[in-house]
């Protein structure tokens, strides 16, 4: 399929999208070549680039199916999570800010232990003296932590520089806790990992709407972001708040950090 059509959604280039895929670029020149994948050609040498939406409604329905079945099942046993005494409903993506050291374990603590403790696949997005800081508090109430790092029960990162990656980082991360029958998913982001990955805010923005559109409906998931407002500009914090409404459902007081 060849088109000239201008869109705002960004355009991945073949290497990009063999990797979302996981795929060679050989297979993917062929389905689209047989009309099976759209993608459009631009420029002189008619080089391929593909929009997000399309590989993403190409990716295997049996494994859509399956993640599917799984938010069904973990839906009818359980349709939140309790955090600060106020329960949360799986596909919310939330944002909370704080402005001290104590204030960054405040939601961080209760929200991981307890997603560990109901058996949930969990994941720490941060920088690695953040992940250590909140390790080592876990380690204090929960002496198993190292096992549950070992077992993947948590899973331990420090971010991506690409937005394409770490999405595919995600949406394999889920369905494999799919295939392996995991019923609940946590996913906590200590934002700092932005600024030392270079992670623009524009580019940040792209990933979390299609975090919000694709993998937060797909899975039984519950994500925060937290942000330490000593490090990032008004704008930053004005476009987490943006890309994080569901958090407005919810008494925003529990979200500020003290």
């Amino acid at each position: 399929m060849s088109t000239t059509d201008n869109t705002v959604a960004p355009l991945l280039n073949i290497k990009q999208a063999a990797k979302i895929l996981n795929v060679s670029e050989i297979s993917l020149r062929r389905w689209s070549d047989a009309g099976k994948l759209p993608c459009m050609r631009i420029g002189v040498r008619r080089e391929r680039r593909y929009r997000l939406t399309d590989l993403l409604n190409y990716l295997d329905q049996d494994q859509r199916q399956n993640s599917t079945t799984i938010l069904a099942q973990a839906t009818d046993r359980i349709a939140h999570i309790d955090l600060e005494g106020i329960s949360i409903n799986y596909g919310s993506h939330l944002c909370a800010f704080y402005d001290t050291d104590s204030g960054r374990l405040k939601l961080a603590l209760p929200f991981l232990l307890a997603g560990l403790q109901a058996g949930n696949r969990c994941f720490l997005v941060a920088t690695i003296e953040i992940q250590t800081l909140i390790v080592n508090q876990l380690r204090d109430v929960r002496p198993e932590i190292d096992q549950d790092i070992q077992e993947s029960h948590l899973i331990l990162m420090d971010g991506m520089s690409d937005s394409v990656e770490l999405y595919t980082f995600f949406e394999h991360a889920f369905l494999d806790a799919s295939k392996h029958g995991i019923q609940g998913l946590r996913v906590l982001g200590d934002m700092a990992w932005t600024l030392q990955k270079g992670m623009g805010i524009r580019e940040l923005s792209n990933f979390e709407a299609q975090y919000n559109q694709n993998l937060a409906h797909r899975f039984p998931v519950v994500s925060l972001c937290q942000y330490d407002a000593r490090l990032f500009p008004g704008t930053a914090i004005l476009s987490a708040l943006k890309c994080h409404d569901d958090t407005f459902r919810y008494p925003l007081n529990h979200f500020l950090g003290t």
